[in-house]
Order: structure tokens, then sequence, then C-alpha cells
């Protein structure tokens, strides 16, 4: 007879263990996972915070010593001529040794600088927007000016309609940053043999005369067009003469030569390398300033006036086009390192240099002491450049809002203002300083 096993039913109890989990299960697990993820989630917000850090510092570093780099370059020519700027020897009457500088004689009715209203030097130095009627020496002094600029004002003015006007709006300079514009010859010019001009050396340069020019292998190609200025210098005496009209390589004096210089300027010498320069191109005019741009994020936090948020950037003007270089630049302050009539050297700001004719050196052979003549005793500029890291890097503690600026600490909140009107905004900021001896002077 089989006999049957009896079957034990499951309790209720196991067969619900062996469904699902416990509410209790779930709650740790949810709270193991939520650690879990408060952890990946700081960690993310920690890494992404230090590599917008180290973004905002990499980009500032870069602006900053790219800007330094061209206002170096520029400054180390300022008042450069061709084979030397200065006379080659000593001025009498002086405490120390000092080498005047030359001034190349302009025997054209209008100079058209660029960035200038400057037509013409009158008989008392000073500028003057009218065509000359004499031949004139043109003084170093116009190869430098600076402007000290406040929120509001410049000392001295700028000339008018050259620059933008200061305001805080996009487009406009920025205030309580500084303007510079030098000038200075570049370029390889073309050499004139002997015989170049078509008068001989004692005749007068009337407008008709021609003048041929000799490139050689090396120099810039042949580029001037009529209605521009040529400079002649033989190392020695340069003089600028008008130009109306190119064939080839002869060049024809026009346009109201002004009387006085005569053919030996252009007729070649034996001893010297004679050129002939683009005075209207290569004798260039360069300034430094800063301008505001409009943000084209519209996310980014407003800043400046009118809801928007503006960004500062670092402009070069050549010849009066605008080349912007550099984004993030907060403020620009340049000091003059000029050699004083006792042979020392003092720094000053652009006001200073201004009004300071007690110090001014000898002047060129044939001129007089000018209004402002302390500018043509320029010999070291320093530039003081304050970067941030254009756009904002949030969470930035006290220490990281700290900077330095010509000589004074800063500690910037978010909503502290600028010198130039802006809000500060959470950005490092750090000073760049170019120190540069002018290359024109160091003999």
């Amino acid at each position: 007879m089989t006999r049957s096993r009896p079957v034990h039913a499951t309790p209720a109890r196991t067969q619900q263990r062996s469904g699902g989990f416990s509410l209790i299960e779930i709650m740790i697990a949810l709270t193991l996972g939520l650690l879990l993820s408060i952890g990946i989630i700081s960690l993310f917000d920690g890494t992404s915070r230090t590599n917008k850090l180290q973004n905002g510092l990499a980009q500032l570093q870069e602006n900053g010593r790219f800007a330094v780099m061209k206002i170096e370059q520029d400054m180390r020519m300022l008042g450069a001529q061709y084979c030397s700027n200065t006379t080659g020897g000593s001025a009498p009457g002086t405490a120390v040794p000092v080498l005047p500088e030359r001034a190349p004689m302009i025997y054209a009715p209008n100079l058209n600088l660029p960035d200038s209203t400057i037509q013409s030097i009158d008989a008392a130095g000073n500028p003057s927007n009218a065509s000359a009627t004499a031949a004139y020496a043109l003084s170093p002094r116009w190869f430098a000016q600076g402007y000290a600029c406040t929120a509001s004002t410049c000392t001295p003015a700028l000339p008018v309609g050259v620059f933008p006007n200061m305001g805080l709006a996009a487009g406009m300079r920025v205030p309580a940053s500084d303007v510079l514009t030098i000038r200075y010859l570049r370029g390889s010019g073309w050499p004139l043999e002997s015989g170049a001009c078509s008068i001989g050396a004692a005749a007068p340069i009337l407008n008709g005369t021609a003048i041929t020019v000799s490139p050689q292998t090396g120099d810039d190609p042949l580029d001037i067009n009529p209605g521009e200025l040529a400079l002649v210098t033989d190392c020695i005496n340069p003089v600028v003469l008008p130009i109306s009209a190119v064939s080839s390589n002869t060049l024809t004096v026009g346009g109201g030569v002004l009387d006085g210089v005569t053919g030996a300027v252009c007729s070649g010498n034996r001893t010297r390398d004679v050129r002939l320069f683009n005075f209207s191109r290569d004798f260039v005019t360069v300034s430094y300033y800063l301008v505001f741009r409009a943000d084209d994020n519209p996310d980014a936090r407003p800043n400046g006036g009118g809801g928007t948020r503006l960004i500062p950037v670092l402009v070069r003007r050549e010849n009066g086009v605008e080349q912007e270089l550099v984004r993030g630049v907060d403020q620009l302050a340049f000091r003059y390192g000029i050699q004083d009539s006792a042979g020392s050297t003092r720094f000053m700001t652009a006001d200073q240099v201004g009004a300071g004719g007690a110090f001014c050196t000898a002047p060129p052979p044939g001129m007089n002491v000018e209004p402002g003549c302390l500018w043509r005793s320029v010999r070291t500029v320093e530039a003081h450049l304050l970067v941030n890291t254009v756009n904002e890097v949030f969470g930035l503690d006290t220490a990281s809002r700290t900077y330095r600026f010509d000589g004074t600490s800063y500690t910037r909140a978010d909503g502290d203002a600028l010198p130039s009107g802006l809000l500060a905004g959470s950005q490092l900021r750090r000073e760049f300083i170019a120190y540069v001896s002018s290359r024109a002077h160091n003999l």
C-alpha cells in the first residue's frame, strides 16, 4: 500500500519575502543612492568650477602676454627715423652730453597726419590746421603724445573727432583709461642713386621736378601714389616733399612744394645711402586705447548701463584703422621715463610730461623750445594693463577677487563699481606691465 507524503503549506510570510524587498531595504538603498548622487554631483561641480577657473586664468594669461608683446613692439620704435634719429653731435652748453634729435624739414603745405588735426606747425611751434606757406622743421615732440584720462576728461584734451567719446555703452571709449599716440618710420625705402634728380644739386626743387628711385633686391615693392608725401633722407638731412605724379620708378614733385629745398637732397651721395620713403604711410601713427564691446552671450549678467554686459577691449589703431587686440582689459595706464636737461630720468604721467617744460633738453638744430617739448625727451614707456577673465567665474573667494594695479591693492565684490563704471562681477583680475626702452634712443 502506497502512503502519500503529506504536503506542508508554504507560509504566506515566506511567499511575501520571496516576492520583493521590504520598505526598510528600499529606504536604505534610496539613501545610499542619494548620498552617492550627491557625491558625484559635488565632484562634478568642483571639477567644473576648477576647469572654468583654469580656463579663465589661461585666457587671462594669454591675453595679457599678447597685449604686452604688441605694445612692446611699437614702443621700441617710438620716434624712429632712418639710420638714426639723432643729429650725431652733442649740444653745446648742456650739463651733460645730449644728442639732439633730427627734425625733418617739411616742404609740403599739408602734413595730413593720421589720427590728428595737425596740418602744419606755425612759427611758434604750435600745431595748426591751416596749410603751411613756408618750410618748417617737424619737431620730434610730435612723435609721441599721451593723454592722462579720468572718468570724465583727458589731459591734454584729445583731438576732436579722432577717437571715440568716453561713455558706458558699446562702441564708446572706456572711462579712466589713458590714451597714447606714437609715430615712427618703418619700411626699407628705395635708394636714390647719383643723378636721381632731374635738376642739379644747387638748383631749387620746384613743381615738376622729377626724382627717379632705384629699388634693389630686398627692398619693399615701390608703392607711392599721387597726392602722397615722400620723405627723402641721407641719414643727416631728411626732407618731406609732396608728390603729384608717379610713372614707373619716376616721381614728380608737385602740389605746391614750398621754397628753400635744392636738388642736393635727391642727387645721390657717394658716402651715404640716400633713400626715399612713403611718408604718408611709412611714417605710421599708432594709438592705444580701450573701447567697450557688447557681449554676444544673451545669458550674460548685465554689468553696464541699459541692462547689457559690456566687455572692455584693447584697441591698436594704425593710420586711422582700428584693430581689436584682446578682450577683457579693464584699465590702461601709461608712465613715461623722460631724460631731462641734466641727463636724469624721471617717470611722469602724461599731464606731467606736458607741463614739464623746465626739464626739456636742447632742441634740434635751428629750432626753439616748443610747447610740450618734454615729449621729445621720452626714452622709456611703462604700460600698465589690468586684464580680466572676460567671462565670469562664479564661486570666487576673497583671495581670488584681490589684485594689484599701479601699486595699489583692491578687493572687488560682484556689485562694486570699477573706475570705468562697470560692475566688477565675478572675475579674476591681474596686472600686466610692459616696460620698454625706445630703440631709437639707445645709442
